[in-house]
């Protein structure tokens, strides 16, 4: 379970970037589909695909759901400067205490991936 909470952690540090001048309040689909390829580059690796794809779409999900794009771009800058507000910490916790969760519930098991193998 720990290592679980470990990779959600690091999933959603390298998913949360990016920052584009916009009035709406939805984040924009092609930041979520970004967020989704770097968690992939950054998880696959150490993880492999079979655990990466779902923990980086329901994390995906997740900030679709649950921020707006006003919040998004803070919690992006705060990642970025390595600086997390206790709110945005506690919301990154919910969130990868949740994913771990949908990963257990649906059977995933965290693979080795390439980086572990050498």
């Amino acid at each position: 379970m720990k290592r679980n909470l470990r990779l959600v952690s690091a999933a959603l540090v390298f998913m949360a970037g990016g920052a584009v001048h916009a009035q709406s309040t939805e984040i924009p689909q092609e930041l979520l589909d970004l967020d989704r390829q770097r968690c992939l580059s950054e998880c696959v690796p150490g993880f492999g695909e079979e655990t990466c794809k779902p923990l980086c779409e329901c994390t995906v999900t997740e900030f679709k759901k649950r921020l707006d794009f006003s919040r998004y771009l803070e919690l992006s800058a705060q990642l970025s400067r390595n600086e997390l507000s206790p709110e945005n910490r506690t919301f990154l916790d919910t969130v990868a205490q949740y994913c771990t969760a949908e990963l257990d519930k649906s059977g995933v098991k965290v693979g080795s991936g390439d980086a572990a193998a050498q």
